[in-house]
């Protein structure tokens, strides 16, 4: 009779606790369900709480509740955490498709924060077995972080992989390739060591040449009147009497010219290149990017 009664408590036991996992399987689909709603209409806060809770809990598949919460996290704007739950993805995956959408998003996210170097090393993960779209969107990605750190060069080539992988028609492709001509040549366009020199040659030369006509007159007729005043005094005056006088405000406005004439023509590179950069981006975006 004792023996009985254990084995009921026992065979209770197990029953419960079956029943428990059961209920809480069914308690986590119910979260993913809510969350895969939630992300659906774009809420994403929402759906990244759900699905943090699922992840938690040891939701299955892995690499998909990963995904998810990356995505979410992407789209809110908190790209270092979406860039974590990529890696996890990617270590989760059991496809080389998972892994390479996992390898596009953490460069994405890297780009974001412009992390260029960062990105162009991830992408050397992507796998050989990409599908069309992932090749397409890994030259894009690649594209994009050599043109953040200036090699223009690869950029090209990358944006061009592009071009060829999207079938831009002929007068698109032409427009590519006349933009990264601007772009090869706005260093020598807008030469700063150039725009320093000249300045010092003739006052506001410099700012002219990076086509900063105001700040160029204005540095003109500046230096200008000081060197007519520092005349006048000399004559009126003596040498020593304008050199003490007005050198020092030459100097100080002279020399200052000159490093501002540079810091305009590096500003008027990054503007040119940036409206460039919005060019090329029109120009190659994936559709679904």
């Amino acid at each position: 009779m004792v023996l009985f009664i254990k084995q009921s408590k026992y065979f209770l036991l197990v029953i419960s606790l079956l029943f428990a996992l059961n209920a809480r399987a069914q308690t986590i689909e119910q979260v993913v369900d809510f969350a895969n709603k939630q992300f659906e209409q774009r809420n994403y806060a929402i759906a990244s709480k759900e699905y943090n809770r699922a992840f938690y809990f040891g939701y299955e598949p892995r690499d998909e509740i990963s995904m998810r919460i990356a995505q979410c996290y992407a789209n809110t704007g908190q790209h270092q955490m979406a860039g974590e739950f990529y890696d996890r993805t990617y270590r989760f995956a059991v496809t080389d498709s998972m892994r390479n959408e996992a390898v596009l998003g953490k460069a994405f996210s890297l780009i974001i924060q412009k992390n260029f170097m960062l990105a162009i090393n991830e992408l050397f993960n992507i796998s050989d077995s990409t599908t069309h779209e992932q090749k397409i969107h890994y030259h894009f990605l690649k594209g994009i972080s050599h043109y953040g750190i200036e090699q223009d060069t690869l950029s090209w080539h990358e944006f061009s992989e592009v071009a060829q992988l999207v079938q831009l028609n002929k007068p698109e492709f032409e427009a590519l390739a006349a933009e990264f001509e601007n772009v090869f040549h706005f260093e020598k366009q807008f030469n700063p060591r150039r725009a320093y020199i000249y300045s010092g040659i003739i006052p506001g030369s410099g700012q002219f040449s990076a086509e900063a006509y105001r700040e160029g007159i204005n540095s003109f007729l500046l230096l200008g009147t000081l060197y007519a005043l520092s005349v006048r005094l000399m004559f009126v005056y003596s040498f020593w009497d304008a050199a003490i006088t007005f050198f020092p405000w030459i100097q100080r406005y002279y020399l200052g010219g000159m490093d501002r004439a540079r810091e305009l023509a590096h500003k008027k590179i990054e503007e040119k290149r940036a409206e460039s950069y919005q060019t090329i981006i029109e120009l190659t975006r994936p559709n679904n990017f």
